[in-house]
């Protein structure tokens, strides 16, 4: 069995992102990507936040470092589009989000002409601008929902490489996969679960989220059985809001997703407002596909040394 992590940090969980359009607006450009066909292939690093991979904005040469987080709208910091004449500001849109502690974030849009993530370069691209410059942060952002719908993206955690793909016979392993139930919403990918007492919930697939599951909770007093050990810890709970140390409840359990069983963590803590499965559940498996063109999420069945 792993061991529990020091803290949970939500590098950029968001519960419901939304476009909030301004009067006299017009008719917003679409993200698109090229080339059409794609298979591309990209080292990753990671901290104790989440996995980051470099890009690049319009044709400058500096590189961005962002963490890849499929539950979060793309966003930057100021820092980003200081004097970057990539990006311009929307006149049409402002954005109002909520993080995973449920605190609302408001500002502004930007519009880059072009990111480029190794040889995939992406075309109106709107980032939202959240500033963490005061956390001293070493990252500037997020390549969020609004870039990764464009693709399949597999996460092999064995090589620390991510493979981006516009067909699923380029990218699937021939080898034993676990297909699990998902189900894409217009932002979100939910899995369903059953825990051990039989509860059945739908929680939301967070790679921004460092953890395995954590349930806001009410949510967590149904997955698991009265009387159920639990441990009483002191964390960090982190989001691009702020921070702060919580008293989170954590506890062993077997869950099932499809047909397979996982042995996994289950926590919660007064914060939490969303019900979150994260990178450290995925990260016990050699690989991961986010397929979204066919809206299917797969698990390798081989699992890497604990």
């Amino acid at each position: 069995m792993r061991v529990n992590k020091q803290w949970y940090i939500l590098t950029g969980i968001f519960c419901l992102a939304f476009w909030m359009l301004l009067s006299n607006c017009t008719r917003k450009q679409e993200t698109a990507v090229s080339p059409r066909h794609f298979l591309v292939e990209i080292p990753y690093q990671t901290d104790n936040r989440g996995i980051i991979i470099s890009t690049y904005c319009g044709t400058g040469k500096k590189e961005y470092r962002l963490y890849l987080d499929n539950h979060s709208p793309s966003w930057v910091n100021d820092a980003v589009l200081r004097n970057n004449t990539a990006a311009s500001k929307s006149k049409e849109f402002v954005y109002s989000t909520s993080t995973a502690d449920g605190k609302v974030l408001q500002g502004d849009v930007y519009i880059c002409d072009s990111v480029h993530i190794g040889d995939l370069r992406f075309t109106n691209v709107p980032f939202y601008n959240i500033s963490n410059e005061s956390n001293n942060s070493t990252i500037d952002g997020a390549i969020g929902e609004s870039i990764m719908e464009h693709g399949i993206w597999k996460i092999n955690f064995k090589n620390k490489r991510i493979a981006i793909a516009s067909d699923i016979d380029s990218i699937k392993s021939t080898g034993d996969l676990t297909r699990l139930p998902a189900f894409f919403t217009s932002k979100t990918i939910e899995i369903e679960i059953s825990f051990s007492n039989g509860n059945q919930q739908r929680i939301g697939l967070d790679l921004g989220f460092n953890g395995d599951i954590i349930l806001p909770a009410a949510s967590f007093m149904l997955a698991i059985s009265p009387g159920k050990k639990t441990v009483m810890e002191k964390r960090k709970f982190s989001t691009p809001a702020g921070s702060g140390i919580v008293d989170d409840r954590t506890t062993h359990d077997r869950i099932r997703a499809g047909s397979q069983y996982f042995e996994t963590l289950v926590s919660s803590n007064k914060l939490v407002k969303e019900k979150l499965i994260g990178l450290l559940f995925f990260k016990q498996f050699e690989f991961m596909i986010i397929d979204y063109i066919n809206k299917v999420v797969y698990l390798s069945k081989k699992r890497l040394p604990s």
